[in-house]
């Protein structure tokens, strides 16, 4: 059998190639490697490679060893250069971690870097957003982050509020509104960014409680205006017992006791509500003005049964500003106007109504055969 001289020269050349071409990593542009962005891999390539030739980069585990290494980023070519690699796999962060390059044509792979990688991976967590009250407790903005934020990140307060305390939102220092807070994660030199934006609702303000005392013949009223503090506009009141009201009291008609005003809240705030305890005093009745004729002859009358509309008893009256009994006296008292007095109880005041009193002309019958006298006093 003679010897296959063409294809021993080609497996002399294809030895020779593989002895002579070599592969060698460059030092790494940085010592970190950021998650979520790309990471060069600079390489020499030295000896003749195949056109269709492709080197690829390796990356070790935490302990420097590839077994085997996982293919992180290929560059297809023949000549040095450097390959851009994405993302590093399943590779957990941390220290100590190698890169080599390998090529496929020939098949060469070189030493480790001669410098250790570390993959960092901070994590601020995803972008948040809450409504609270601004009656609220502190609210730890943390706690808004989605995912799995790490801890010990820095907050930023772009709003300048002032009210942010080592990522904890006092929100009694705020109005209502809308804040934008940034949480900042560092780690290695690499850093992650997450937005909370807090929507603060204003907390509805039903006022204080008030007592009031109102008399049966004062006007109607808005109870609105008699609440403490500086309630809400816009509420709604009930009447007892829990009956929908206009807001407008008449004492006339309205019954006392407790009303009540709701001012709604927008969630998360609640609806707050306050009280008006009214009382209603009756207000004395002294009856409307009358007017009663007399003649000298006359017997006596009681002056407040010429007042019109039942006034109630127990008032005093006057003549001229001076004290007169609750009798008209013909004969003796003088013709005029009579005030009748009812005192009030507060917060109602005194009623007072009059009688006018007028001498009538009244005729006399006289003897017999003296004919008919017209008196007038």
């Amino acid at each position: 059998m003679g010897i296959d001289r063409t294809s021993l020269a080609v497996s002399f050349i294809t030895l020779s190639l593989a002895t002579t071409a070599q592969v060698d990593v460059a030092p790494l542009p940085s010592a970190v490697w950021c998650a979520g962005t790309s990471f060069d891999v600079p390489f020499t390539a030295t000896g003749t490679f195949d056109p269709g030739n492709s080197f690829i980069v390796e990356l070790s585990d935490a302990s420097g060893v590839f077994a085997p290494g996982m293919p992180i980023g290929s560059l297809a070519s023949d000549v040095s250069g450097t390959v851009t690699c994405s993302s590093w796999g399943a590779a957990a962060p941390g220290t100590g971690y190698l890169v080599r390059v390998r090529s496929t044509s020939p098949a060469f792979t070189s030493a480790a870097s001669p410098s250790s990688l570390t993959l960092a991976a901070p994590n601020a967590g995803m972008d948040g957003f809450v409504t609270l009250c601004a009656t609220g407790p502190a609210f730890a903005l943390i706690t808004a982050l989605g995912g799995s934020p790490q801890t010990g990140g820095t907050w930023s307060d772009l709003n300048a509020t002032g009210a942010l305390v080592s990522g904890v939102l006092q929100l009694g220092m705020l109005t209502g509104g809308t804040y934008i807070f940034t949480y900042t994660m560092n780690e290695a030199g690499c850093t992650d960014v997450a937005t909370v934006t807090v929507v603060l609702n204003a907390a509805p303000n039903a006022g204080t409680n008030a007592l009031i005392a109102v008399c049966s013949t004062d006007p109607p009223f808005n109870l609105y205006q008699e609440l403490g503090g500086t309630p809400t506009p816009g509420g709604t009141w009930q009447a007892p017992p829990a009956v929908a009201m206009s807001g407008v009291f008449d004492p006339a008609v309205d019954p006392p006791g407790l009303y009540t005003y709701t001012v709604v809240g927008d969630p998360p705030c609640m609806s707050t509500t306050s009280t008006l305890m009214i009382t209603v005093t009756q207000a004395p009745n002294a009856g409307i003005n009358g007017s009663a004729t007399y003649c000298p002859t006359d017997a006596p009358f009681t002056l407040i049964g010429q007042l019109g509309v039942s006034p109630s008893p127990g008032g005093t009256w006057t003549f001229n500003g001076v004290a007169h009994g609750a009798a008209f006296f013909p004969g003796t008292d003088v013709p005029g106007e009579y005030v009748y007095t009812l005192p009030g109880v507060s917060p109602c005041g005194n009623a007072t109504s009059s009688v006018m009193v007028s001498l009538n002309t009244c005729a006399i019958s006289a003897p017999v055969n003296m004919g008919i006298q017209s008196v007038a006093e």
